[in-house]
């Protein structure tokens, strides 16, 4: 896969396909209208125009995850996978992940100069508990490696800038509440931007009332113009409906990278060393067996099986390949071609709600 105007390509291998024009520039729907707002957030402008202090948002790509009753969400693509690998408890694939997400929005900032001028403030939202660490760390500390690297100015100032109020959880909470509890709820260290853009770096742009906030808070500090540039721009408003929103064509390389977890760009070693046996490939239905495991893929009831600890303990809930399924299909794509294999993980992908992960062999 090459890199093009639709698909960035993270360190030359993970590939991210950009948000297509065009969208509300607020809430990242698709529009159908002339206007650059969408009917949604037309009806519902909070708040209004004048008190919007920063410019704009630009993203990798959507940001998107479906509730599953019996599972745990299952996000949308593979930049919603990394992002939730962010938000996850285990420090290794973190920085892994953030060294490839600063390669992403680097191009980002080449594309779009007017981000960093000839010198820029960067931030990164700060947690109410000062013990809890921001997950944008693992993606700021790389890129900013890179900027020096490159000759750009700026300065870091988030160890700066505090939330001086606890303003609970905002997932459950309508776009208006969030930004009457988010009011005055920042404020930075006594210091004069001079006019000075800002950049603010956040994970996931959803209502931008946190983005708001700070936004506010560096105008009263005199900041010039500020941007906001985030991994994931959420989708408001639709019918949480996971069939309705996967792209039409997808790559092998890009099934591959989403349903292995990015395992196969950041543990290759662990696939590769894979021994399968007892293969049998049919349109219907693919198995095997590796060591004193089996796998078992039933397209017509939709229920993949699979007994190995890893299986069983995390990859199951989040309906992803473990080690041994990843090298599955890499080999069903040797032994059929890639035209087959691309099939069978497009059907399996396109209706990933409805597939059962089971460890009952």
């Amino acid at each position: 896969m090459v890199e093009s105007d639709n698909i960035i390509l993270l360190d030359g291998k993970v590939p991210i396909r950009s948000i297509r024009k065009p969208f509300c520039r607020k809430c990242m729907n698709n529009l159908n209208t002339d206007n650059d707002l969408c009917d949604f957030c037309q009806e519902e402008p909070y708040p209004n125009e004048i008190n919007w202090f920063f410019n704009r948002n630009i993203s990798l790509g959507v940001y998107q995850t479906y509730p599953s009753e019996k599972y745990n969400s299952i996000p949308l693509n593979i930049i919603s996978r990394m992002i939730l690998i962010l938000k996850g408890n285990v420090r290794k694939p973190k920085e892994n992940i953030g060294v490839l997400i600063s390669d992403g929005l680097f191009k980002i900032i080449n594309k779009f100069p007017f981000l960093l001028g000839d010198k820029t403030f960067l931030v990164i939202p700060p947690k109410y508990e000062r013990s809890e660490v921001n997950q944008c760390i693992y993606f700021l500390k790389p890129l900013m490696k890179i900027l020096e690297e490159n000759g750009y100015c700026f300065e870091d100032i988030s160890h700066k800038l505090k939330k001086v109020k606890d303003t609970g959880k905002s997932r459950e909470k309508k776009r208006p509440q969030r930004f009457l509890d988010i009011k005055e709820a920042h404020k930075l260290k006594e210091m004069d931007l001079m006019g000075k853009n800002v950049l603010i770096f956040d994970d996931v742009f959803t209502t931008a009332s946190t983005i708001w906030d700070i936004s506010r808070e560096l105008k009263e500090k005199n900041a010039g113009e500020i941007n906001v540039l985030t991994l994931g721009r959420a989708l408001i408003g639709n019918g949480n409906f996971m069939e309705d929103d996967v792209p039409t064509i997808l790559s092998f390389d890009e099934l591959i990278i989403y349903f292995s977890n990015l395992d196969i760009i950041l543990y290759p070693k662990n696939i590769e060393n894979v021994a399968l046996k007892d293969v049998s490939i049919h349109n219907l239905y693919l198995k095997c067996k590796c060591k004193g495991y089996e796998i078992s893929i039933d397209f017509e009831k939709k229920v993949l099986k699979h007994n190995c600890r890893d299986f069983i303990q995390r990859r199951c809930r989040n309906k992803v390949f473990c080690k041994h399924i990843t090298k599955f299909f890499l080999e069903i794509k040797e032994k059929q071609g890639a035209k087959f294999a691309i099939e069978k993980l497009n059907s399996l992908y396109k209706d990933l709600m409805y597939w059962d992960f089971v460890s009952d062999i």
